[in-house]
């Protein structure tokens, strides 16, 4: 007997570009919408648009100079709790999306 590949549903199955994104961009991904919006979660005084620019900076130091935590927080050359906040997202998103 052959397993019908469909869900019980009996819909095609979806991928991933197809669905919502429930819990986070896969494994190996960078978002950056995404990563604003855990940002803004604790700096919400931050708009999105701003939000999104610092949080690729970060993206950008941390995947080109191999720099997380406070390392990431003093290149970003941002005031000292901003940059903080913006380097936790970026080591955090790398943590949980980079080295597993």
């Amino acid at each position: 007997m052959t397993r019908d590949p469909r869900p019980a549903s009996g819909l095609p199955a979806q991928s991933y570009s197809s669905g919502e994104r429930v819990f986070g961009p896969p494994n190996g991904t960078f978002d950056p919408d995404w990563a604003a919006t855990a940002l803004r979660s604790n700096r919400p005084e931050l708009d999105f648009t701003t939000s999104v620019r610092l949080v690729e900076r970060a993206w950008e130091l941390l995947r080109t100079q191999d720099l997380r935590g406070s390392a990431l927080a003093d290149a970003l050359d941002l005031e000292p709790g901003l940059a903080t906040a913006v380097a936790a997202v970026a080591t955090e998103t790398a943590e949980f999306y980079l080295d597993r």
